[in-house]
């Protein structure tokens, strides 16, 4: 097992790509702490967890808040005795499922409101979780950070600006954290996921499928399809196992040479 014994801290763990993540490192040996808002579904992961022998924490924790990402690392460290892996995976898709009127999507309609939430959960939210466990990584000489963003921070899509902008700064920022932490020996690097469906995925198409011709009257299943047929040259969608697959690789001894990369799992739906 490539993770025997190590434990691994993945926000956002509570379902989706999250919920892939923990499940993978568990199987690979690994101790989980699952941080997520959702404190149900972070007990149904962890369930799954201690039943694979593994020692499973549930910590919520609301990654927008700097209190919240603090008390993440102490009560990890203090439950689990010591942190190797950091997966920072909560995020928003910059938009909720109850749109109605306008067009949400298009530049002139997106609050400012929208605006904070998005930056806030999916680019500041790292940037705290990172700020948190840097001092123990840096002391310990020893850490892998994985940053999830997304291939929208890749090549803008012109139907999420504000989710595109916070992908690509969380694309940047782990970059130049990288190069902050390579002299003590910690590991920083990105995953881009594809087409995933998640329940981020459910909420785009239902909004997809109110605002857009092409998608009249299909359901999010099928708008989540259509888009995957058109957008991925593989022509298959991607799965929360697959990007926990990488996250596995990339936490582990075999990636000690890999840092400040940014890799899309995305079945060729971007080029880079």
């Amino acid at each position: 097992m490539r993770l025997k014994d190590r434990v691994a801290i993945i926000t956002g763990g509570a379902s989706g790509i999250g919920e892939g993540i923990c499940l993978c490192m568990a199987k690979e040996g690994s101790h989980v702490v699952i941080s997520d808002i959702n404190m149900d579904f972070s007990a149904k992961v962890a369930d799954k967890i201690l039943k694979m022998g593994r020692k499973a924490l549930t910590v919520r924790t609301d990654v927008r808040k700097a209190e919240d990402c603090q008390n993440l690392i102490k009560k990890s460290l203090e439950e689990m005795g010591s942190l190797d892996i950091l997966v920072c995976c909560s995020g928003f898709p910059g938009y909720s499922d109850n749109t109605t009127g306008e067009d949400p999507t298009r530049i002139e309609n997106i609050s400012e409101d929208n605006w904070n939430l998005t930056i806030d959960t999916n680019l500041k939210g790292v940037f705290l979780c990172n700020r948190s466990i840097a001092p123990y990584f840096k002391q310990k000489k020893k850490g892998k950070i994985i940053n999830i963003a997304s291939i929208a921070g890749r090549r803008g899509a012109d139907w999420i600006p504000h989710y595109s902008a916070s992908k690509a700064g969380v694309i940047i920022m782990s970059q130049a954290i990288a190069a902050q932490l390579a002299p003590f020996n910690v590991n920083v690097n990105t995953i881009c996921p594809g087409f995933i469906w998640t329940p981020m995925s459910l909420t785009s198409g239902k909004m997809m499928a109110k605002l857009y011709p092409q998608f009249n009257n299909m359901n999010p299943v099928e708008v989540f399809d259509e888009v995957v047929r058109t957008k991925v040259p593989l022509g298959r969608p991607q799965t929360p196992e697959a990007i926990g697959n990488l996250a596995v690789f990339l936490a582990s001894d075999e990636a000690n040479e890999i840092t400040g990369q940014a890799i899309n799992v995305d079945g060729g739906a971007v080029f880079s």
